[in-house]
């Protein structure tokens, strides 16, 4: 008899605190909420206007949720689990390419070891060519002064 007593006191004690208390108010105050009124906070309704129906489907879609999230984890980290024992058997090798051979391989312009600062928009200086012996006709000798 006590212990038909205790279970329905302690039922009783549940559920009334999992009723939501309707007399509670909250206060938006700028950008925080507040269960105390401020100076010009605005009232704002706590409660919760879904249907038993709509709470219990979106507490099965979380739990849902929440079961394919862990089966993701355990799948990710039994796939790295076994790619660290591979990588431990046997490490990777550098193979070749089919199909590419260090003859073919095409030749990178060779750029030197040190850098060399330049002005900006300065070019490379251009070589004069230098003039054969002998003037053409075109040419003619710089004139000499008397």
């Amino acid at each position: 008899m006590k212990l038909h007593l205790l279970h329905t006191m302690l039922l009783l004690a549940t559920s009334l605190t999992s009723l939501p208390s309707l007399a509670q108010s909250a206060y938006r105050c700028g950008d925080s909420y507040s269960q105390s009124p401020c100076p010009g906070g605005t009232v704002v309704d706590i409660n919760d206007k879904r249907s038993q129906a709509q709470k219990a489907q979106t507490d099965a879609a979380t739990q849902r949720d929440a079961r394919q999230a862990q089966a993701m984890e355990k799948a990710r980290l039994r796939k790295e689990a076994n790619t660290h024992k591979v990588d431990e058997i046997a490490p990777k090798a550098t193979a070749p390419q089919p199909g590419k051979s260090k003859a073919h391989a095409k030749k990178k312009n060779h750029e030197p070891a040190y850098f060399t600062a330049h002005e900006a928009g300065s070019k490379k200086p251009v070589k004069k060519k230098t003039a054969v012996k002998g003037n053409t006709a075109e040419e003619a000798p710089p004139a000499s002064k008397p």
